[in-house]
This record gives structure tokens, sequence and C-alpha cells, in this order.
């Protein structure tokens, strides 16, 4: 699974049958592990890869004023300071491959965000397009290739998509503003591209970029794909409601009930989905695979290969929660956004002084 880039803000009616059977709850509880970075005010941890290794931001206030982010690994409680370039202060990560290498931005001397890729902590810068000289990395495969986003003096000043593959970095082409947001281990890139009238979805592969559509409405946005090349996302429609899709083989499929709104946030290699609803009365979030749709009660973070499902309960406090064979474990108080294939939830937890990264098993 490639990240994700959370819901967009019927064309095609199909007959799904929505399930609202709770889970069945169990008596273990998932135990939570603060990976709060020492001297920091607040972290987010948002991805965890297989082994175990955790992305965190870490920041802090000062007078008032947000201080630059950083960066940290962490794994069996050790903390791994993503550096920034030579003179700079700051780095953001965004992705972990299975691998451990990170990409994301740092700041220079010269620039406030360069896209780079961290190994055991080292910086590299891996460049940008033309002499502006400012982007992010956004996604990394297990192959070490990157793709992000380059802001450029193209055509006046465009936003352009890039591949970054041994070392060459490639513009992946069109016009209008770009950018590349997924990248799976057959090298197949999704982004979101401004076609003027709207957002619109891409699938990049070989050189040749495909739009993906809509379901009937001016937008469309990729949030996962697979190894299989199925991506998922979050349409507009005719009637302007915003659905979940499921894109394959050259068509787009509606995921969404017939009424309110739903999008799309991750799909497994099974070609299971799960996405979020909402409507006037309710939010809530679903799981899909095959034909069929699931209610799930709470707010869906992450999906893993073996169908486990994390996520936030609904409700306050809103708890931690890992939905797997039916049965439901929760913990305490939390905000969850990523899991693994291990069953290792990532997140944060709100304390006095702010938030604290935090993991959960």
């Amino acid at each position: 699974m490639m990240r994700r880039i959370g819901p967009l803000a019927c064309a095609l009616l199909i007959t799904i049958p929505l399930l609202a059977a709770p889970a069945q709850a169990s008596a273990r509880r998932l135990t939570a592990r603060d990976i709060h970075p020492s001297g920091w005010m607040s972290s987010v941890a948002s991805e965890v890869n297989r082994r175990g290794e955790v992305i965190i931001t870490a920041t802090n206030q000062i007078d008032s004023e947000i201080q630059p982010p950083l960066g940290f690994v962490w794994r069996a409680g050790r903390h791994t300071v993503l550096r920034p370039l030579p003179g700079g202060t700051g780095t953001l990560p965004r992705d972990i491959n299975e691998h451990g290498l990170v990409v994301g931005f740092c700041q220079s001397v010269a620039y406030a965000a360069r896209p780079c890729l961290w190994w055991q902590g080292r910086p590299r810068d891996l460049g940008t397009l033309d002499e502006r000289g400012t982007g992010t990395a956004l996604a990394v495969n297990d192959l070490g290739e990157v793709v992000g986003e380059n802001e450029t003096y193209i055509r006046g000043g465009e936003t352009r998509a890039f591949i970054w593959r041994r070392g060459v970095l490639t513009d992946l082409g069109g016009t209008g503003n770009r950018i590349a947001v997924g990248i799976n281990n057959h090298g197949q890139v999704i982004g979101v591209h401004d076609t003027g009238a709207g957002q619109r979805g891409f699938l990049w592969q070989r050189g040749v970029l495909t739009d993906l559509g809509t379901l009937g409405g001016a937008d469309s946005v990729p949030a996962d794909l697979n190894e299989h090349g199925q991506i998922v996302g979050t349409s507009t429609t005719a009637d302007g409601s915003r659905h979940a899709f499921l894109w394959q083989d050259g068509r787009m499929t509606d995921l969404g009930p017939p009424s309110g709104d739903s999008g799309a946030v991750a799909i497994n290699d099974r070609g299971q989905v799960v996405g979020w609803t909402s409507s006037p009365t309710a939010v809530g979030s679903f799981s899909w695979q095959g034909g069929v749709r699931t209610k799930i009660d709470g707010y869906v973070g992450d999906l893993n290969e073996r169908g486990w499902i994390a996520g936030t309960s609904a409700g306050q406090p809103r708890r931690a929660f890992l939905l797997r064979h039916g049965r439901l474990v929760t913990g305490g108080p939390a905000e969850v956004i990523a899991l693994n294939d291990r069953g290792l939830l990532v997140g944060w937890r709100n304390v006095p002084a702010g938030q604290h990264a935090t993991i959960w098993r």
C-alpha cells in the first residue's frame, strides 16, 4: 500500500448491501507506549513499516511561535534524528519503506524545503527540476524510487510532479499544476493535476499519463494504490456529492452509499478497501470487498495486508481500535493514523503539554 492523502473535500449506482453488524468485542485491550522524543513539546507518529520503524514529526513553540519541525525514526526504544541539510534547522518526514528509507523535505541554509531521502538519519538532497529549488518528496517504494512535487518557474510558475530513480530526477510531464503522491513496487505512480475546471487524479506508468476521470463531477483525488494497479480515492458526482471510488483497467467504480458523502482512503493487495462516510446525521467509516460494503463505527485510519483495520472510535473520548477477523480490540484515548502488517498501530495521544507520538500493540 502507498501513503494516503486523505479524503477529498451517482454517476454509477451500484447495488451494494450495507451491513451494519457490529464487530464482536475482545477482552484484550491495546497497550499504548509513548514514543515522544524528549525535549520537544508535541509529536505525531505518522507511518510504520513491517520492521516496526516509525516516523515521527516533533514541534516546539517559543513565545507563541511554532518552530520548524524535526523528524525522527523510532525503533525498539531508540530515536534517530532525521538531520537537515547543512545550515538548515527543520525536517518533515512523509513516508518510510520496508528497508527503512525515509523521504520528505529538509531545510538548508538557502532553501526552506528540499526533497530529501534519509538513510540512518543522513539526508540526501534529491534535487529539483529548475532553479527555484523547492519541493518535497511524498512517497518511496521498496526499490528506493521516490515521487513528489517541485515548485518551478516553468510556464510562469507551476508545481510539477517528479520521480527520482537511481539519482536521476524526471518530470512526469503534462501541463498545469500537479503532484505525485504514491508509487508501488512496479513503478506505477498516482497523483493529482489541475485541469482548470477541477482537480483530477492521474496514473503514470512507463512514461504515459492517464487521467482517471471522475464519477460525473469535476474532481477526483486518489488516496492509495496497490501492487495490482488498483487505485482508490474520492470523486465528485454529477450532483456535487463526494463518493469513494475504485479505479482499475480504465474504469472508475462508485463505492459510496447512494446518499451522503464518502471517500476511500486505503486498499490492500487483496482488493479490500476502507474509507469514510458522512451524512447530515452521522459520520463513520466502511470497508468494501467484492461488492460488499460493511459499516464500521468510528474513523478508519489504515488497513494492512491481513485485512486488519485500525482507527479511532466515535464519541468522546475517542479511543484507538483494531478490528481483526471480526473481533474488536480497543485502547485508551487516542488518534490512530497507520498500521503495519504485524498489528502495530501508530498515532498520538493528547497530554497536558500537547500531543505525544504513541504506538499500540
